[in-house]
C-alpha cells in the first residue's frame, strides 16, 4: 500500500523515527496489557510481527497524514470494531490537518464491491440514484475500495459486509458535525498533487454501458448537509426516532441511534407517547427499523426493548477485563469520561481465566429486561443491515434469541463471539497527538457462538435496481405480507 503527498502534506512538519517508534510502544502496552480483546483473533506471534511490520514502515520520517493511515491499518487487524483512530476524539488542531474541508458531494453504497449512488448533491443533475462511480481521479473504485477495507473496522473474522458497509456514504453523514470513513481516508491514500476543488469522477448511468466523465465540485460538509435538506426534504435530517402509522394495523418506528437526543421533550416520554397511541389503535403489527444503526447507550436501547416484550427478555453475558490495575506509564496517556475506570480492581473481587481475563466473583451472567407496563403485545418486525454492529447488534441478538421479534433485512455487523465496549480509555500518543479508542470490557456470551452476525429470518438484500427505482426493499417486503393499505410509497 502506498499514497502520494499532495500539496498541502508538503508543508507538514514530518514525525522523526523515534517519536513515531515511540508512540507505537506506548500503543503496543496499552493493547496487550488493557484491551479484553487484542488475542482473541491474534496469536501473539501475529501482534509482534504486525509491530516490527509497521516499524520497518516507520524506519523513515513521515507526515502525520502517513502515519495515521498506518496506525488506523495496524488497529484494524485487531478485528474489533469498537478500537480505531476516532476522529470525533482527534484534538483539534490535529483534526484539521487530517480532515479535509472538501468532501465529494455524492452520498453512495457499496454493493458487491460496487460504489452506487443513492443521492446526487453535485450541479451535475445527469448523475441519478443508481448509477455506478466507475473511477474518481482516474483512480477505479476496485484500488479505492481495496485501499480503504484495510482501515475499515468490523468484529471477528467474517466482518467483510460490516467494513464494505463502512465505506459508503449514508445520509446519517449529511450532517456538517460528521465524517464518513470515506471523507477521512480518500483523501489521505489519494492525495492530489494539486490544490484543484475538483474531482474527476466517472460514472455508469444505471443499465446502460456507457461511461460519462464529470467534473464535481467538491463541497464543505455544511454545504453537504444544505443540499441534502434542500434536494430530499422528505428525507432530511429526521430526528433521532420517528413514528408514523401505516395502516390502522400497522405502526412503524424508525430508531437513529440509541441516544437521549433528539426525540423531542426526551426520549422516554416519546416512547411512550408511541406505544400508548399504538394502544388506542389496536394495532397488531409492528415494524422496528434499525437499518444504519450503529448502537449507542445501552440504557436507551433497553427501554426500546421494554416496549417490545411481553415477558422479561434474558440477555447471558459476562464481562471480562484485561487488567486490574493501569500500569503507570500508560496512566498519563489515558483519558476516559469515568475516573473509576482507572482506579485499581480488588484482586480478591475477581477471577482470573486461562486467558488471563478477569471477571467479577458471585456477578450474575444473566440479565432481564422487564416489559414496560405500556408495552406492544402484537407482531414485532425488525428490519436489519450490516451498520447494526454494536448496541444496535445486541437488539437483534436479544429480541431473536427470546423470539419477541421477526428479523428482516440483511445480517448485521458484530459477532455472536462477543464484542470489546461498555468502557473505553482514550489513548492520546503523545509524540503524534493521534487518539485511539481502546475498549476495556469485553462483553462474552457464556456459551460458544459463531463467529458471526445476527441472520434474519427473511433476508431481503437491497439491489442496485432498488436504489435506482427508489423503493425500500425490506420494508415494502414487509408491507406486501401483511397486506397493508396502500398508503404512500416506502
Amino acid at each position: 500500500m502506498w499514497t502520494t503527498i499532495s500539496y498541502s502534506q508538503e508543508k507538514q512538519m514530518l514525525l522523526t523515527i523515534s517519536q513515531m517508534h515511540s508512540d507505537l510502544a506506548i500503543l503496543n502496552s496499552a493493547l496487550t496489557s488493557l484491551h479484553p480483546g487484542t488475542y482473541r483473533y491474534l496469536k501473539k506471534l501475529q501482534l509482534d510481527r504486525y509491530f516490527k511490520e509497521i516499524k520497518i514502515q516507520t524506519n523513515k520520517p513521515l507526515s502525520v497524514n502517513e502515519y495515521y493511515i498506518k496506525l488506523s491499518q495496524l488497529t484494524a487487524k485487531l478485528k474489533c470494531g469498537h478500537t480505531y483512530l476516532n476522529p470525533y476524539n482527534q484534538k483539534k488542531a490535529l483534526s484539521s490537518q487530517l480532515n479535509s474541508e472538501l468532501v465529494i458531494p455524492l452520498l453512495f453504497k457499496v454493493i458487491n464491491k460496487k460504489i452506487i449512488v443513492t443521492h446526487n448533491l453535485s450541479e451535475h443533475g445527469k448523475i441519478k440514484a443508481g448509477d455506478e462511480v466507475i473511477s474518481i481521479n482516474g483512480r477505479p473504485t476496485a484500488e479505492i475500495i481495496d485501499s480503504l477495507l484495510t482501515v475499515s473496522r468490523s468484529d471477528g473474522k467474517h466482518g467483510l459486509n460490516k467494513k464494505l458497509d463502512n465505506i459508503g456514504i449514508s445520509p446519517y453523514f449529511a450532517n456538517k458535525d460528521r465524517y464518513a470513513l470515506f471523507d477521512i481516508y480518500f483523501p489521505l491514500f489519494f492525495a492530489k498533487h494539486s490544490s484543484s476543488d475538483y474531482d474527476e469522477v466517472a460514472v455508469k448511468p444505471f443499465n446502460k454501458d456507457e461511461v460519462i466523465k464529470y467534473s464535481l465540485h467538491m463541497i464543505s460538509k455544511q454545504v453537504r448537509q444544505e443540499r441534502y435538506q434542500a434536494r430530499f426534504e422528505t428525507e432530511s435530517m429526521q430526528p433521532t426516532a420517528s413514528f408514523s402509522v401505516l395502516s390502522p394495523q400497522c405502526g412503524y418506528l424508525k430508531i437513529r441511534d440509541f441516544t437521549t437526543k433528539g426525540w423531542g421533550k426526551n426520549y422516554e416520554y416519546c416512547l411512550d407517547s408511541i406505544f400508548i397511541k399504538l394502544k388506542n389503535i389496536r394495532a397488531s403489527k409492528l415494524i422496528v427499523d434499525i437499518r444504519d444503526n450503529e448502537g449507542g447507550d445501552d440504557d436507551v436501547r433497553n427501554k426500546v426493548i421494554s416496549y417490545l416484550i411481553t415477558h422479561p427478555a434474558h440477555h447471558t453475558i459476562r464481562r471480562y477485563f484485561r487488567f486490574l490495575k493501569v500500569s503507570d506509564s500508560l496512566m498519563p496517556y489515558l483519558q476516559t469520561w469515568d475516573p473509576s475506570f482507572k482506579r485499581p480492581k480488588l484482586a480478591s473481587d475477581y477471577n482470573r481465566t486461562k486467558a488471563s481475563l478477569y471477571y467479577k466473583k458471585n456477578t450474575g451472567s444473566t440479565e432481564s429486561i422487564i416489559p414496560n407496563q405500556n408495552h406492544f403485545a402484537g407482531q414485532v418486525y425488525l428490519l436489519i443491515n450490516a451498520t447494526n454492529s454494536s448496541s444496535s447488534f445486541f437488539m437483534a441478538d436479544i429480541l431473536q434469541e427470546n423470539k419477541y421479534a421477526k428479523l428482516v433485512g440483511e445480517a448485521t455487523g458484530g459477532t455472536k463471539q462477543g464484542i470489546n465496549g461498555g468502557q473505553f480509555f482514550f489513548l492520546y500518543l503523545p509524540s503524534s497527538g493521534i487518539e485511539v479508542d481502546i475498549p476495556i470490557i469485553y462483553q462474552s456470551p457464556t456459551k460458544q457462538r459463531k463467529d458471526e452476525g445476527i441472520k434474519p429470518e427473511i433476508t431481503v438484500k437491497t439491489k442496485v435496481s432498488d436504489i435506482a427505482n427508489g423503493v425500500d426493499p425490506q420494508l415494502n417486503y414487509i408491507i406486501r405480507r401483511l397486506s397493508l393499505s396502500k398508503g404512500k410509497r416506502l
